[in-house]
């Protein structure tokens, strides 16, 4: 088990609903290799409990990569308690991802996207 939870656009809002805590949905797809870096690096980093992860291929679900008007991947978007928190960024390092964690969850909701 890699930490992921495969997301789409048909059960994307309802599973985040019902997701308790936090959660942090990454936007990526198979042919990116920066994708593919966080994909094997982001359940490593973030300790258990800290957020659940989930995963939406593009590609596939290109509904949602309108909906959160998509140029650039991975994007990530930061769910509190099943409600949109904030777009999500980080350098590619360990202590910066659970840093800027913490700093976003500090932070106001913002409006989604």
């Amino acid at each position: 088990m890699n930490g992921w939870q495969a997301l789409d656009e048909f059960g994307f809002d309802h599973v985040l609903a019902d997701t308790a805590g936090t959660a942090l949905v990454m936007f990526g797809q198979p042919a990116c290799g920066a994708c593919r870096g966080w994909y094997q690096r982001l359940p490593q980093w973030l300790g258990k409990g800290e957020a659940r992860l989930f995963y939406v291929d593009v590609a596939r679900s290109q509904a949602l990569a309108n909906r959160f008007e998509l140029f650039q991947l991975p994007a990530f978007a930061l769910y509190r308690h099943g409600e949109f928190h904030c777009r999500f960024a980080a350098p590619f390092q360990a202590d910066a991802v659970r840093a800027a964690l913490a700093a976003a969850l500090l932070a106001p909701a913002e409006e989604e996207p």
